[in-house]
């Protein structure tokens, strides 16, 4: 059966997008970093300060440890309902027996039509290729470092004549790939030149993305850069600024749809499908699809899932929760599955609170939490 997609996915697409983006853009894809540790150092890398550079595992927002990491990651996976992993990092092809036995898992857990995707720099050898192609990966997308893109003229197909020096290993693993019919692709960033001018960036990205259709791979998945916390000093060493309200970086976009342009009117019979994924698609669908199907899974009967994926229930600050959930249940009627105690908290649903809140020798409130393992709380109002 043909796997729906929405208008927001295929915008700035050439085509049918990959499938593992297909899966991403139900919502129904769980996020599986495999580590931190990565052996290249983009500066634009948007990791978090919890997961550069250290050996963590996240599958989604739920970190990953000790002897029960595996079970961990099974109830992720069945809380959201997932349907296929992404498998990322860092780079998960630096710990080739952790990825092969994660796949594994997945695929022994929920079957061969659970979708696999991996992320990767291509910075391996046809072995560890081997064990996760064995383990049942589906789909690869491979990101060489940036300082190599312009050797990529080199390469492959109807290629100008010179020194692809580091370029031709990443080009002999992704012809590994294609060999063993997994699907191949490139996902790389849509990087902007520096304010002081020159075409640093611009170039690269148009020689790499040139080298994938005179390849003929699958896909190019081209994402729209975008600021984070530990990448905003060296961005605005850069001169980059942001565009609007997002976290895009300015010019990125526009970068990404001109440069894809060119590449196809230069190359009109390569079958490559180009896609370009936005910040705010990023945030406006595929996570906020992720979010809204897992609301709907885990909810409780005093919880109640939004339109925006969060999940709004009651609560009551009191100075004896398990007292006062007493009092509701005998004096007030209140069935047992419209309360819990959690951490020294009362919940309640919000709507028998609105009825009989005024009556509860406590502080009543809304709480809206996301649906995920730490259930951040995103507002509290009082009732």
């Amino acid at each position: 059966m043909p796997i729906r997609f929405s208008r927001e996915l295929t915008r700035y697409s050439t085509g049918y997008p990959p499938k593992g983006c297909r899966y991403c853009d139900r919502g129904s894809k769980m996020v599986l970093y495999i580590t931190g540790i990565c052996a290249e150092d983009c500066f634009y890398c948007p990791l978090s300060e919890e997961k550069k550079g250290k050996d963590v595992m996240f599958a989604n927002e739920r970190r990953l440890e000790g002897d029960g990491w595996k079970e961990g990651l099974l109830e992720e996976a069945r809380r959201m309902g997932a349907l296929g992993t992404g498998i990322t990092g860092g780079d998960p092809m630096l710990f080739p027996e952790r990825t092969s036995e994660v796949i594994g898992i997945l695929k022994s857990e929920f079957g061969k039509r659970h979708h696999v995707h991996l992320y990767t720099t291509g910075r391996f050898d046809v072995d560890a290729l081997e064990r996760v192609g064995n383990a049942g990966l589906d789909e690869i997308r491979f990101h060489p470092p940036i300082a190599i893109w312009k050797q990529f003229r080199f390469l492959g197909r109807d290629a100008a004549e010179g020194d692809p020096i580091e370029a031709s290993a990443y080009h002999n693993i992704i012809f590994e790939a294609r060999r063993r019919n997994i699907s191949t692709g490139l996902e790389v960033p849509s990087v902007v030149d520096p304010a002081s001018g020159g075409n640093l960036y611009s170039e690269g990205l148009h020689v790499i993305l040139d080298y994938a259709a005179r390849e003929g791979l699958e896909f190019v998945n081209v994402n729209e850069l975008e600021a984070s916390h530990t990448n905003m000093v060296k961005f605005s060493r850069l001169g980059y600024s942001l565009a609007g309200d997002s976290m895009a970086v300015e010019g990125s976009l526009e970068l990404a749809v001109r440069t894809i342009g060119k590449v196809r009117n230069a190359n009109p019979d390569s079958p490559t499908v180009f896609h370009i994924c936005t910040s705010s698609y990023k945030d406006s669908v595929q996570l906020r699809k992720r979010l809204i199907r897992t609301a709907k899974r885990v909810a409780r009967p005093f919880e109640i899932p939004t339109e925006d994926g969060t999940l709004l229930r009651g609560l009551v600050e009191c100075s004896d929760p398990q007292g006062v959930a007493r009092i509701l249940m005998e004096e007030f009627g209140v069935p047992g599955e419209l309360l819990s105690v959690e951490n020294g908290t009362l919940l309640v649903a919000p709507w028998v609170l609105e009825d009989i809140g005024s009556r509860i020798d406590g502080v009543c409130y809304l709480s809206e939490v996301y649906p995920t393992w730490d259930g951040l709380e995103v507002e509290r109002s009082v009732i």
